[in-house]
């Protein structure tokens, strides 16, 4: 078997030894001409659709952001009873205190700072992702 898969390795190996390289180093012109011929046949396509694409495809709004982080914060200032009376928010600032206390050591990966700043930040983005979509939503007329 291993006879036999050595004979078909080396049988491709010589194949493709023995094709032939012209043009590889010395002679770029088919290599030039190929890439010259692709970017025009995308560019083409790119033409063809009939649109540009916009410049403004996110449709930014500049109320969200701040809206979007007032309407997470805010809520996030709400002591919770089973974060033992504290608010979300309230407890990321404190373990951001207590971590700036011993500057030039980090965080242990044990430290709940580390959960809270992934809790806070995908409410965060979520509210901000959210409120994107229904101010563009209802700019568009979708309700």
């Amino acid at each position: 078997m291993a006879l036999s898969m050595k004979a078909s390795l080396g049988s491709a190996l010589s194949v493709r030894q023995s094709a032939p390289r012209a043009g590889f180093l010395g002679n770029r012109a088919p290599l030039s001409a190929s890439f010259r011929a692709t970017r025009t046949s995308n560019r083409q396509m790119t033409m063809m659709a009939g649109q540009e694409y916009p410049s403004n495809w996110l449709n930014k709004q500049p109320i969200v952001p701040v809206v979007g982080f007032l309407g997470w914060t805010v809520p996030a200032n709400i002591p919770v009873p089973a974060l033992g009376g504290n608010s979300l928010f309230g407890l990321f600032c404190q373990s951001i205190g207590e971590n700036l206390a011993r500057f030039p050591q980090g965080p242990p990966l044990q430290d709940k700072f580390w959960l809270l700043l992934v809790t806070y930040h995908v409410g965060l983005f979520t509210t901000l992702l959210l409120g994107q979509i229904g101010v563009n939503g209802r700019k568009q007329g979708y309700w």
